[in-house]
């Protein structure tokens, strides 16, 4: 796993926690709760999958629709400050912040090598 998923995960995990806490959950927390899940999905794919195709895909929807999530957390806080909004707007911005750190981040663990015969050189 990258370093930064489990900070996408976490930043899922407390957007969703944050909006559930809110007095209301609405359209605005029906859409954080699927950016949410979206976050969450970042280590997630990563631990269940073989290769780093899926994970980084996932990490590439995560990080281009984070931004939005963090739009919808500040207008959840400017209409209700409760703790809840703002635990979900710092989800969101942890969630957009991972996901896009782990992009960047060009390992692959759990790839395996390629088994390739190896020939001798031709003779000259």
């Amino acid at each position: 796993m990258r370093r930064a998923e489990p900070v996408a995960g976490i930043g899922g995990i407390a957007t969703i926690a944050g909006v559930l806490l809110s007095d209301g959950v609405g359209v605005t927390g029906v859409l954080l709760i699927a950016l949410g899940l979206l976050a969450l999905a970042v280590p997630v794919v990563t631990l269940t999958t073989r290769g780093p195709a899926k994970s980084i895909g996932t990490a590439v929807l995560a990080s281009a629709f984070g931004w939005i999530g963090i739009v919808l957390a500040l207008i959840r806080v400017l209409g209700d400050s409760s703790a809840g909004a703002w635990l979900a707007l710092a989800g969101a911005v942890l969630a957009w912040v991972g996901s896009w750190l782990s992009m960047r981040d060009e390992s692959t663990p759990g790839a395996a090598a390629p088994d390739i015969t190896r020939r001798s050189a031709p003779a000259a």
